[in-house]
């Protein structure tokens, strides 16, 4: 059974966070405009020369999965499914030793970037909290 009594010398009529979904969702979207640096970042590692290739790959493979993880709690499917194709392209170069410029993972990292610059250049321009998703 799970413990739920409060902590000691913890009021329990205290919310422990008194902040709302839409509070955290906006932070995750200012989040994303350090997200595309950090990806150029870690897409960077791969072309230096005595880099490590496969923990390159781990990296960009955390990195998208922590992404993909937030991009679907705060309903970004666009950044989500980028992020996927990302995770999965990076965990099989690790797996197999990929070349440092291979196509699928260079593939995966142009949609990824091109799908958060633009993510951050919409927010940018019109203060909006998200792009507008398409309708099907």
């Amino acid at each position: 059974m799970p413990y739920t009594d409060p902590l000691p010398g913890r009021d329990s009529t205290v919310p422990l966070l008194d902040v709302t979904y839409e509070q955290v969702r906006h932070s995750f979207l200012v989040r994303l405009r350090s997200e595309e640096a950090r990806l150029k970042t870690l897409s960077a590692a791969l072309g230096s020369p005595g880099s490590d290739t496969e923990s390159a790959f781990v990296d960009l493979g955390m990195f998208a999965h922590r992404l993909r993880g937030a991009a679907a709690v705060f309903g970004l499917p666009e950044i989500r499914d980028a992020a996927k194709a990302l995770e999965l392209a990076a965990a099989e170069a690790a797996i197999n030793g990929a070349p440092k410029g291979g196509s699928e993972i260079e593939e995966a990292i142009k949609l990824l970037a091109g799908r958060l610059a633009c993510l951050n250049g919409y927010t940018r321009r019109s203060g909006a909290p998200a792009m507008p998703i398409p309708a099907n």
